[in-house]
């Protein structure tokens, strides 16, 4: 019974060092600062998210979240889309500032996606963006109350300048829902960067809009799908108090609104901080005692009862597994004690090594068994 539990403990040790090591690999390297993208969970599931849009409550819902994001307190929540700005007249531009197929024909009607970026307020005065314009001007406070009946400012990238005029009133399809008018009013210096994240954005073949506000015109589904856009953002986040300040809001928001976001996930660290190698060698040793007292046991009974085919397969299996995983839990002792940086150099292939010693231990035990065959 006591070797059982030591196996069962080795196993458990084991799993939830390969749990951590899962987990954590799916945060940032950068976790003291960085901005989480908020994405939703429905298609995930198997649940589709216009399956929640035609929910009564939808709206209700978006609007809910909307404001909680905005009213955390301590934490930065920026609006950051990259929705394509949909030019719906015959574009002659350069092919550097379309995303996809330029002058394509969708329902009778000429579009051409062009790069785009959506930006509130807060995140364009973070990344100073009124302070890298080389024509025009940048967007007043009230660019960031427009509604889609009004028009709707645009600064453009660098790469623009020869493309649309200062001033000039160009038409987009907005979200692909709804016809708006936009105007250029300015246009960015060369090499103008912002940075999302950990990524650095150039915005030479970008075209900028302000975030803009719903207007009770709007039809229902403009609203929830401007809504589901705006509540997709980033929140940011400036050391690991604040992170896991961002996982506890989020938190908050799923459990206060229904709303699936995706949570993000928090370092977790191994039982006694042992590493990844420590709980392999823990479980391989917990696995060969396991074996050893197996072995012992049908050596104790069957012996002295029986040598026929099973006893003479068995045994033979035992002590070559016996053996091989003896060697393995040495070697690997040894090169994590000389290679402790690079760990998981000799860890992640610890499957297919232990596939390969059934498959050797299994073809020496039947070379046994076939030879004890031949001299009986």
């Amino acid at each position: 019974m006591t070797i059982i539990i030591i196996f069962v403990f080795g196993s458990s040790v084991y799993s939830y060092a390969l749990f951590v090591e899962r987990n954590n690999s799916s945060i940032s390297q950068n976790s003291s600062q960085g901005d989480w993208l908020l994405a939703d969970n429905y298609d995930r599931k198997g649940y589709r998210y216009e399956n929640f849009l035609r929910k009564k409550d939808s709206l209700k819902i978006l609007k809910q979240v909307y404001q909680q994001l905005m009213n955390i307190k301590n934490i930065d929540y920026y609006e950051i889309s990259n929705q394509d700005f949909i030019y719906t007249k015959k574009f002659q531009g350069s092919k550097s500032v379309i995303n996809g197929k330029g002058n394509q024909k969708i329902d009778d009607v000429l579009i051409t996606p062009l790069k785009s970026m959506q930006v509130s307020e807060l995140y364009a005065k973070r990344q100073n963006l009124d302070q890298s314009i080389q024509t025009g001007e940048f967007f007043k406070r009230s660019a960031y109350k427009k509604t889609s009946n009004q028009i709707v400012p645009v600064v453009a990238g660098a790469n623009y300048k020869h493309i649309f005029k200062l001033n000039s009133i160009v038409e987009n399809s907005y979200l692909a829902t709804k016809n708006i008018r936009c105007k250029i009013i300015g246009f960015l210096d060369k090499k103008t960067n912002v940075k999302v994240d950990e990524e650095i954005i150039n915005l030479d073949n970008y075209l900028i809009m302000p975030s803009i506000k719903l207007s009770p015109q709007d039809t229902l589904d403009f609203k929830q799908i401007l809504l589901s856009d705006k509540c997709e953002g980033y929140l940011h986040y400036d050391n690991k108090n604040e992170y896991h300040q961002v996982v506890q809001q989020v938190k908050r928001i799923v459990k206060e609104t229904g709303y699936e976001y995706i949570i993000p996930p928090e370092e977790k660290h191994n039982l006694y901080n042992l590493s990844i190698g420590q709980t392999f060698l823990i479980f391989l040793s917990s696995a060969l005692a396991f074996l050893l007292v197996i072995r012992k046991l049908y050596r104790d009974y069957i012996i002295k009862t029986e040598k026929g085919l099973f006893f003479v397969t068995f045994k033979n299996l035992t002590v070559y597994l016996g053996w091989l995983f003896s060697a393995f839990v040495i070697s690997q002792g040894i090169l994590l004690a000389l290679y402790k940086k690079h760990q998981n150099i000799f860890i992640r292939t610890r499957l297919t090594t232990v596939l390969f010693f059934l498959a050797v231990g299994c073809y020496l035990t039947l070379l046994s068994v076939l030879r004890w065959k031949k001299e009986d």
